[in-house]
C-alpha cells in the first residue's frame, strides 16, 4: 500500500505539471489575468497560510514547539486553529490529488474545454507547490503536525 501511495505522490504532481506545460506550449498562459491567477492559486495559498499561521500561533503560545503528540496540553484556541488548518489542508490535498486530475482529464478530452486546460492545471500545480513548501517548516512543528 505504501508503494502505491508513493507512486501516486510522484505521478499526480507530474501529471499536473504536464498539463500546465501543455497549456503554456499551446499559448494558454496568456489567458491568465491577475484575478484568474489569484483564484487558481487561492486554494494552495490558503492551505499554506493556514499551515504557517498555525505554526506561528503554536510557537508564540507555547514558547517553542510541542514536545508531545496530539492536542494534550494545548490551549483551546490553538486546538481550534489546528482543527481549521487540518480541515483546510485535507480538503485542498484531496482537491489536488483527486479533483484536479479528474477535471484536467475532462478538460483534455473535451475539445471546447481543452483551450481552458491552463486553469485547472495552474490550480493543481499551485496546490502541489504549496504542499511541498510546507516541508520548509521547523522540524519541531512538522513532527507534531504529521503525528
Amino acid at each position: 500500500m505504501n508503494s502505491l501511495f508513493s507512486l501516486l505522490y510522484l505521478l499526480l504532481p507530474l501529471l499536473t505539471v504536464s498539463a500546465l506545460v501543455y497549456s503554456f506550449r499551446h499559448g494558454q498562459g496568456s489567458l491568465l489575468s491577475g484575478k484568474v491567477l489569484l483564484l487558481t492559486t487561492g486554494p494552495g495559498l490558503l492551505m499554506l497560510v493556514a499551515f504557517y499561521s498555525l505554526a506561528v500561533h503554536m510557537n508564540s503560545q507555547l514558547g517553542g514547539w510541542p514536545e508531545f503528540n496530539g492536542e494534550r496540553g494545548l490551549p483551546q484556541h490553538v486546538i481550534t486553529h489546528a482543527g481549521v488548518a487540518q480541515w483546510l489542508f485535507t480538503i485542498i490535498i484531496l482537491l489536488a490529488a483527486f479533483g484536479m486530475p479528474l477535471v484536467m482529464g475532462v478538460f483534455s478530452l473535451a475539445p471546447k474545454l481543452r483551450a481552458k486546460l491552463v486553469y485547472p492545471a495552474f490550480c493543481g500545480a499551485a496546490c502541489w507547490l504549496c504542499l511541498f513548501l510546507t516541508a520548509l517548516a521547523p522540524s519541531g512543528f512538522l513532527l507534531w503536525w504529521w503525528d
